[in-house]
């Protein structure tokens, strides 16, 4: 099974920005990352009003596919959440994933404290970022900066260690 971590937090608290300093970081070391954004609420809007591809999903198609030389989007009407198992084949060749969110699924997590409690199982969490251990039994609590030490428990936790 690949790799699956989820940062959670409220909104607002830097999760994406949490999650592009560890793509970032996680490249450097040579893994292949992929990125899973959760949006529960489907308030997340990724094409632009206008678009041809956004006219075709206001036209009603059950799927709409952008193809270009780098990259290919995948818009398709769902009738539940689909599990990050099921996305995972999309993602291509890639080492481990980071799933946005995610935090009532049974993933290791690394949170984002932000004062206020999520409902999370302790033993989820890998790593509290910020904050204090209210919740988290046995989780390190690391500074939102120390992106090597995050790196370092997810490497000692789930990662298979690139050397």
């Amino acid at each position: 099974m690949l790799p699956i971590v989820a940062v959670v937090g409220h909104s607002n608290t830097g999760k994406t920005t949490l999650i592009r300093r560890l793509v970032k970081e996680l490249q450097l070391k040579g893994y292949k990352v992929g990125v899973i954004k959760h949006d529960p609420s489907d308030h997340g809007e990724v094409d632009k009003k206008g678009s041809d591809t956004a006219n075709f999903w206001d036209e009603g198609c059950q799927a709409v596919v952008l193809s270009s030389p780098s990259r290919l989007t995948v818009f398709r009407r769902v009738e539940k959440d689909t599990t990050p198992e099921e996305i995972v084949p999309l993602c291509g060749d890639v080492d481990c994933i980071i799933l946005e969110g995610y935090k009532t699924w049974d993933y290791p997590k690394i949170v984002i404290w932000s004062g206020d409690e999520l409902e999370i199982d302790p033993r989820q969490v890998l790593v509290t970022i910020g904050g204090h251990k209210k919740q988290e039994k046995d989780a390190p609590v690391l500074d939102k900066d120390d992106i090597r030490g995050i790196v370092d428990i997810l490497e000692k936790n789930i990662l298979k260690v690139k050397r």
